[in-house]
C-alpha cells in the first residue's frame, strides 16, 4: 500500500489532478516499479483506453479526469528515469522523483528522443577487418569508437557491455564522469533482458570484423551462446597480454630507429617523418613507457 501512496503522490508532483491518478492506477499503473516495466506506447494506451471508457459513459463520467500534455510528457519521462534505475541496479523510491530530478529526467528523456530521431538513419563507419594481430592497437582504437556510436537495449553506448569490471561499486555511481553517457557506461547491470540483448548485437558486429582473421581462434568458442563480452575480452587480453606489450614496444622503438629523413622526397615528407615519430610514441605512451624528452629530441635528430 505504500508504495502504491507513494506513486500516487509521485503522479501529482508531475501533474495529474486526484481524479486522473485514480484512473491511471485504476488501469494496473499502481507502483513505480510497474512503471517501469511497461514501454512508451503502453502509458499511450493506457490514456486512449481511459478517455474511450469515459467518452462511452458520457455524462456518467465520474470525476475530472484529464491529461494534460505536459504531465504525460513527465510520465513518460518518469518511466524514462524508473527504467534507467533499474537498468544500473538501484532500489526504486518513488519518493525520489521530485523538484530538480524531475527537470533532469524531462532534459534526459527529451535529449533520448533527439538522439534517437537524429541516429535512426546514422550508419557508424565499421572499422575494417582484424586480418593482422600486430594492428589490434589501431583496430581496438576503431572498434572501441563504433562501439561507442552503438546505442541499443539498454539505453547508453555498447561499450558497457565489455568494459573490464564487471559490478560497478560504491565509488563508480559518485564518481565524476565527463558525461551521464560515461556514467551509464561504468554503472550499467551487466545482467536482465537489456544485457542480454545487447551482448548477443555486440558478440555479431565482433564476430564479422574477425572471422576472417588470426583473432577467430581465439573468441570461436563463445559463438554458440553468442557471448559478445567474453569474446572481446579474451581477444583483447590476448593481443595486450605481456607478451603482446613487449612486441609492440619492440615494434615503436624499431620504428623510431628505422625512421630516417634525407630531405624532402614525394614518397617521404618531412610531416611524414614527425608522424612515424607521434604514433610511435603515442604507441608508448599507450603502454605506460615513459620515454625521457631528451632522448626524443635525440632519436628525432638521428634520422
Amino acid at each position: 500500500m505504500a508504495a502504491v501512496n507513494a506513486f500516487n503522490q509521485a503522479l501529482t508532483r508531475i501533474g495529474f489532478n486526484v481524479d486522473t491518478t485514480e484512473a491511471i492506477i485504476d488501469q494496473g499503473f499502481d507502483t513505480m516499479d510497474t512503471l517501469a516495466t511497461v514501454d512508451e506506447k503502453d502509458i499511450d494506451a493506457m490514456i486512449k483506453n481511459v478517455r474511450d471508457t469515459r467518452r462511452e459513459q458520457g455524462d456518467d463520467a465520474e470525476g475530472a479526469v484529464t491529461f494534460p500534455f505536459l504531465a504525460i510528457k513527465r510520465l513518460k519521462a518518469m518511466r524514462f528515469w524508473a527504467t534507467e534505475i533499474v537498468r544500473t541496479g538501484r532500489q526504486l523510491n518513488a519518493g525520489l522523483f521530485h523538484g530538480a530530478e524531475i527537470t533532469l529526467a524531462v532534459n534526459r528523456y527529451s535529449t533520448d528522443a533527439i538522439r534517437s530521431e537524429i541516429e535512426k538513419d546514422e550508419d557508424p563507419d565499421k572499422p575494417g577487418e582484424l586480418s593482422d594481430l600486430t594492428k589490434w592497437e589501431v583496430f581496438w582504437e576503431r572498434w572501441s569508437t563504433y562501439a561507442s556510436r552503438l546505442r541499443g537495449a539498454a539505453k547508453c553506448p555498447m561499450t558497457y557491455v565489455f568494459r573490464e569490471k564487471g559490478v560497478p561499486d560504491a565509488d563508480d555511481f559518485i564518481a565524476d564522469y565527463d558525461s551521464h553517457d560515461d556514467y551509464l557506461v561504468a554503472v550499467t547491470v551487466l545482467g536482465g533482458a537489456w544485457y542480454d540483448l545487447d551482448n548477443r548485437r555486440i558478440y555479431d558486429e565482433f564476430k564479422n570484423l574477425v572471422l576472417k582473421g588470426p583473432g577467430w581462434t581465439f573468441i570461436k568458442a563463445f559463438d554458440r551462446f553468442k557471448d559478445g563480452r567474453n569474446a572481446i575480452l579474451t581477444l583483447k587480453r590476448q593481443c595486450e597480454g605481456t607478451s603482446a606489450v613487449q612486441t609492440r614496444k619492440a615494434s615503436a622503438y624499431a620504428k623510431i630507429a628505422s625512421a630516417k629523413y634525407s630531405g624532402q622526397k614525394r614518397n617521404f615528407t618531412f610531416d611524414q617523418y614527425v608522424e612515424v615519430h607521434q604514433a610511435a610514441y603515442n604507441t608508448l605512451a599507450d603502454l605506460d613507457e615513459a620515454v625521457p624528452e631528451t632522448k626524443k629530441v635525440t632519436d628525432f635528430l638521428a634520422g
